[in-house]
């Protein structure tokens, strides 16, 4: 009996802990200006995956992976995306430490490196406002994700 009630508490326990525990996944899909050289956008993209292994939080690295590559997709849906990355924290206190604004004063400085080296060759509209990147978070499993 009392390993069965042990065993219930550990699983209610697990239940309502697990939205505070959940990885958080950050989604960055990047479409380029035409004239840009294959080679930049390699280039780009390592610097990007890179960022799993020199980013640091508190002195300690704090990106659980980053995976990503071109888009191979034949289906017409992907808006003139060319590379896609998954990049999984956590929680959301890496994510926005990672991210920076609108969640945080403070962006990681081997993230913003890699945007200043990448961002001039991004698609812009006639306005110069960047239309080349498209961002999408979520917690896996529709788990309840606070604004």
């Amino acid at each position: 009996m009392k390993t069965k009630m042990v065993a219930s508490a550990s699983l209610i326990l697990t239940l309502f802990a697990a939205p505070a525990l959940a990885d958080v996944h950050h989604f960055v899909a990047l479409r380029y200006q035409r004239n840009v050289d294959a080679s930049v956008k390699a280039e780009i993209a390592e610097r990007f995956k890179a960022l799993k292994n020199i980013s640091t939080r508190n002195g300690k690295p704090y990106i659980i992976s980053i995976t990503g590559g071109d888009s191979i997709s034949k289906e017409g849906f992907d808006q003139g995306f060319e590379q896609g990355f998954l990049v999984i924290f956590a929680n959301r206190e890496d994510r926005d430490y990672f991210v920076g604004k609108p969640y945080s004063e403070v962006m990681d400085p081997s993230h913003q490196a890699v945007a200043q080296f990448a961002e001039p060759h991004f698609e812009h509209d006639a306005n110069g406002k960047l239309t080349g990147i498209f961002v999408y978070d979520y917690i896996p499993d529709g788990e309840a994700a606070s604004k």
